[in-house]
C-alpha cells in the first residue's frame, strides 16, 4: 500500500473527493485535510506530511494551474522525486512540469475501478517498487487511449537531484485560499532511479610524491566530458562528484547522494614519462563490478587511454541504453605537446578553485600553454576564460576583456566546432558599455548549437535574461542549467530572482533556502522586502546579516528604509554613506538601497554588475517610470536591444525616441 499526498485546487474537491474514495477502495488509507486545524498547526502538519509522503500526486487543472500553492507543492515532488502528475479538466501542466507523462482524468466518472485510477495504482506501485497491481482494461478503451502522452516518464521526477529541506520551508508549507492538500499514507523507501545514470569520481592519485592530484582530477574531468554527450546516459555533474572528494563513503552511498546508479572510479600513477590507470564500473545497485582495466602506457598514449575507458564503459552500459551495437567513441588529442597538456591541467585546476591567487596563477599558466603550443585550441580556451573574469579580481594591468576576446577567436580559428569560446564572449561582451547585447546573446546561442549540454552557456543566458527584463526565458535557462548541473547555486540564486520578478515568491524561497543549505547568501537582499511585506522583520534583520556582514552596518536603519521608503528624511542617506566611508565601502553599489531611498542620481552604469537585478524587483516600479530609468535603460544598451529584439512586458516603446516601463 502506498502513502499519497495529493495536491489540487479548491475547484476540483468534488473529483478529488470521489479520486480519494477510489485510492481507498484499493486499500490505502487516505488522510483528509478536514481532519487538521488551520492556521500554524496547518502548516506544520502539511509540512511532517510532505516530507514523510512516498508519491504526491498532483492534479493539474485551469485552477491547479493558476495556484501557487499547487505549484509550489509540484516543485517539492519534483524535487523529492515522487512526482505523480494527472490532468482533470481542459489542462496543460505549467512551464517546468510538461517533460513529465500526464494520466488523463478528463473522461473519469468516478468509477474507482477505472482504467485512469488503474494506471495511477500501476504508477505509484512503480514508484514505490510495490507489487502492481492486476486489472483488465475495458474493452472500449485503451491505455494508448487514456494517457496523454508527454515526454517523460509517470513520476518522471525520480530523477530529481534531491529533496529540499530548505532555511525558508516554513514559508512555503501552508494552506493557501486556492489550494487543497490531501494526504494518503504510504511505506517503503524511493526506489532507485529508473534511468541510466554515472558518477565519475575523481580519480586517486598514487604517484610516488603524491604531487599528481591535478593530473587525476583532469583525467577524471575528460572522461565526464566525453560521457555526458553520450544519448540516454544521464551523468552527475562535476561540481557534485568532486564535491565527495575526500569523503569516506561507500560506492552506495555516492551512489545515492548523487542519485545514480553507476559509478565510474580509479586510480592515476604516474611517472616521468609512463602512466598507470587502473579505471572500474560499478552497478551501485549491487555492487557488482562490470569491468575494470588497468594500463600501464607511454604518457603520450594518455588520449587513447580516455578513449578506451569511455567505450569500455558505454560498451558495459549498451544494452541499458538501448544500443544493439555501442557507438565507438573517439577523442581527438588535443594536443602533442603532453608537456603543454600538464601545464593546461594544472592551470585547470587552479582556475576551478578560483581565489585572487589562483586565478593569477593560472593565468601564468595557461599562458605559458599556448607558448609551448599556439596550436592547442583549448589551451587558447581555458586563457580565455581567465582573461574573462581578471577585472572581477582586481587583476587590472592588461586590457583583460580585449584579450579575452583575442584568445577566444584564436581558439575558434583553431577548432570552429568548441563552445565555451563563444559562450566566454558572449559573457565578455556584458561587461561593454553600453552592452552590445543583440551579439552578447547570438554568442551564447552559438555555444549551445554546439554543446546544449553547456551549463556555463545556460547560465549566462539566462543572466542576459535578467538583465533585459525577460524573467520567464531567464528561468527557461536556469532550468536547463539545473538539469545539466544540479549543484550549480548561481543558477539557483538566479532562478530566484526571475521567479521574484514574476511573483512567484515562494518558488523563490525554495531555491534560496536550498542555497542556505550551502552557506551560500549571494543576492539576499531581494528577500529583505519580501519577508518585510509579509510582516517577518525577524527574517528581515536575518537575512540583512546574511549579505552585510560587515561590523556595525546600521541594519535598523536599512530595514526601515526598505519598509517605509515614502516616510524617509532627505539626509537618511547620509547614515550609510557615513558607514561606506568608515568602511570604505561604496554603499551607492547597494542599488536596492539606492532605490528604496529615491537616490536616483547616485544610479549609475558603475553601480551594476550586469544582473540589474534590482532594476526589475516589483517593489521598485516607482524607478522605472521614471526619467531616471529612460537614461540608464539607454546606457546600459537594454533601449537599443529591446527596439532589435522587442521589449521585455514591462517596457514598450511610445515613439521612435521615447519608451516606458511600469
Amino acid at each position: 500500500m502506498a502513502h499519497l499526498f495529493i495536491s489540487y485546487s479548491r475547484t476540483d474537491r468534488d473529483a478529488i473527493e470521489r479520486f480519494a474514495a477510489a485510492l481507498e477502495a484499493a486499500g490505502h488509507s487516505v488522510w483528509w485535510d478536514r481532519h487538521i486545524r488551520g492556521g500554524a498547526s496547518f502548516a506544520k502538519d502539511i509540512e511532517a506530511q510532505l516530507v514523510k509522503a512516498d508519491a504526491i500526486i498532483v492534479a493539474w487543472s485551469p485552477g491547479a494551474n493558476a495556484s501557487d500553492w499547487v505549484k509550489d507543492e509540484a516543485v517539492f515532488a519534483r524535487d523529492k522525486g515522487t512526482l505523480i502528475p494527472i490532468c482533470l479538466t481542459d489542462c496543460e501542466a505549467p512551464l517546468g512540469f510538461r517533460q513529465y507523462q500526464v494520466i488523463d482524468f478528463q473522461e473519469w466518472k468516478g468509477d474507482a475501478g477505472a482504467l485512469e485510477v488503474q494506471s495511477v495504482l500501476s504508477a505509484i506501485a512503480e514508484l514505490t517498487g510495490s507489487a502492481a497491481p492486476e486489472f483488465e482494461a475495458p474493452a472500449q478503451k485503451t491505455l494508448i487511449d487514456k494517457i496523454k502522452a508527454r515526454p517523460g516518464m509517470v513520476g518522471g521526477a525520480l530523477a530529481a537531484a534531491f529533496v529540499v529541506v530548505a532555511l525558508f520551508a516554513f514559508m512555503l508549507m501552508r494552506a493557501g485560499p486556492d489550494g487543497e492538500l490531501v494526504y494518503v499514507e504510504a511505506v517503503g523507501p524511493l526506489p532507485a532511479p529508473r534511468e541510466v545514470s554515472i558518477a565519475v569520481l575523481p580519480f586517486v592519485d598514487m604517484s610516488p610524491e603524491g604531487d599528481q592530484e591535478y593530473f587525476a582530477d583532469g583525467l577524471s574531468e575528460e572522461l565526464l566530458n566525453v560521457l555526458v554527450h553520450v544519448d540516454g546516459l544521464k551523468v552527475a555533474s562535476r561540481t557534485s562528484s568532486f564535491a565527495l572528494k575526500g569523503e569516506a563513503l561507500s560506492v552506495g552511498d555516492i551512489a545515492e547522494r548523487l542519485k545514480v546508479n553507476h559509478v565510474l572510479e580509479g586510480s592515476v600513477r604516474k611517472m616521468g614519462a609512463r602512466v598507470k590507470i587502473t579505471a572500474q564500473l560499478i552497478d551501485a545497485r549491487d555492487d557488482r563490478h562490470l569491468w575494470s582495466e588497468t594500463y600501464d602506457r607511454q604518457l603520450s598514449d594518455l588520449f587513447r587511454i580516455q578513449e578506451e575507458i569511455a567505450t569500455a564503459v558505454v560498451v558495459e552500459m549498451r544494452n541499458q541504453l538501448g544500443m544493439e551495437e555501442s557507438v565507438p567513441i573517439n577523442i581527438k588529442a588535443a594536443t602533442g605537446n603532453m608537456s603543454a597538456y600538464d601545464t593546461y591541467l594544472k592551470a585547470r585546476k587552479l582556475f576551478a578553485a578560483r581565489g585572487k591567487a589562483n586565478v593569477v596563477e593560472s593565468l601564468r599558466l595557461f599562458e605559458q600553454v599556448v607558448a609551448m603550443d599556439p596550436t592547442f585550441a583549448k589551451g587558447w580556451e581555458g586563457l580565455a576564460a581567465v582573461y574573462g573574469v581578471a577585472s572581477s579580481y582586481s587583476i587590472l594591468d592588461r586590457d583583460y576583456s580585449a584579450l579575452a576576446l583575442f584568445a577566444n577567436k584564436r581558439a575558434l580559428e583553431l577548432d570552429p566546432d568548441l563552445s565555451m569560446p563563444y559562450a566566454v564572449i558572449g559573457l565578455t561582451y556584458r561587461a561593454h558599455y553600453p552592452t552590445p547585447w543583440v551579439e552578447s546573446f547570438d554568442n551564447l546561442n552559438k555555444a549551445l548549437e554546439r554543446d546544449p549540454k553547456n551549463a556555463s552557456a545556460w547560465q549566462w543566458l539566462g543572466m542576459n535574461y535578467i538583465s533585459v527584463g525577460e524573467a520567464k526565458e531567464a528561468i527557461n535557462a536556469f532550468n536547463a542549467c539545473l538539469e545539466i548541473d544540479e549543484a550549480r547555486r548561481l543558477c539557483r540564486r538566479y532562478r530566484a530572482a526571475a521567479n521574484i520578478f514574476l511573483g512567484n515568491i515562494d518558488l523563490a524561497i525554495v531555491d534560496a533556502g536550498a542555497n542556505a543549505e550551502v552557506n551560500y547568501f549571494s543576492g539576499f537582499d531581494a528577500y529583505i522586502p519580501i519577508f518585510l511585506e509579509r510582516g517577518d522583520r525577524i527574517m528581515a534583520f536575518a537575512a540583512s546579516r546574511m549579505v552585510n556582514w560587515r561590523g556595525g552596518f546600521p541594519h535598523k536603519e536599512y530595514i526601515s528604509a526598505l519598509e517605509n521608503p515614502e516616510s524617509q528624511p532627505p539626509d537618511r542617506l547620509k547614515v550609510f554613506m557615513a558607514w561606506g566611508d568608515e568602511k570604505r565601502v561604496d554603499v551607492t553599489d547597494k542599488t536596492n538601497l539606492m532605490l528604496a531611498l529615491r537616490a536616483y542620481d547616485k544610479i549609475n552604469v558603475d553601480t551594476f554588475d550586469n544582473d540589474y537585478e534590482d532594476l526589475w524587483l516589483p517593489q521598485f516600479a516607482h524607478y522605472r517610470r521614471s526619467p531616471q530609468f529612460k537614461q540608464l535603460a539607454e546606457d546600459l544598451g537594454l533601449t537599443p536591444y529591446w527596439r532589435a529584439r522587442g521589449f521585455p512586458p514591462q517596457c514598450h516603446a511610445v515613439s521612435e525616441a521615447d519608451i516606458e516601463c511600469n
